[in-house]
């Protein structure tokens, strides 16, 4: 690895059409993620008034799907049906736990600006997104886990502090990425 390696510019393979797509998809995905982030805050409000209750498995299973289609190839359809079911969760879970309802929270932008924290950010957003498809695949499996599952919504709480705990948000993070990969097939 002596020599130094001089590539030639990158060029986009697909076009303008191609290149407009993955703008939406990358639009809609943002969004998502925002919308995950303010489900998170409110499932937390709810497991916080109500000591002992953990929210059902559907309302994971919105968490675990949407957090699925917030990164890579996705269809835009699928990110829209993902973003208005978060939202619809979340206004359930706050109107039957009299909690308010968390905020949608840009993460993206904090990450993109450079706000404090944007390096643990990112390092748990991707954490979480890793940790998705093992939690689908265990979900479609009929495999659940509270643990999992507090553990997501708590790093998707995290996320959208104003100066979130590093240690706090990662360690989160980091117990969902474990718990999903460790679920059983």
């Amino acid at each position: 690895m002596g020599e130094k390696v001089v590539h030639g510019k990158v060029e986009g393979i697909g076009g303008e059409e191609l290149s407009e797509r993955i703008r939406e998809v990358a639009g809609l995905q943002r969004k998502l993620v925002a919308e995950l982030v303010g489900l998170g805050a409110t499932m937390c409000a709810a497991m916080d008034a109500n000591p002992g209750f953990v929210p059902c498995g559907h309302a994971f299973g919105v968490v675990i799907e949407g957090l699925s289609a917030s990164a890579g190839h996705v269809e835009p359809a699928r990110i829209r049906e993902a973003c208005e079911a978060v939202r619809a969760r979340s206004k359930h879970v706050a109107e039957h736990r009299g909690v308010a309802r968390g905020s949608a929270v840009d993460v993206l932008a904090r990450i993109e600006r450079g706000e404090k924290g944007a390096q643990t950010r990112a390092s748990a957003l991707a954490c979480l997104q890793g940790a998705a498809p093992y939690a689908l695949r265990a979900m479609e499996l009929g495999q659940m886990s509270d643990e999992l599952d507090v553990a997501l919504v708590s790093a998707l709480a995290g996320l959208g502090a104003d100066e979130p705990d590093a240690a706090e948000l990662m360690g989160h993070a980091a117990r969902a990425a474990a718990l999903a990969m460790a679920l059983p097939l």
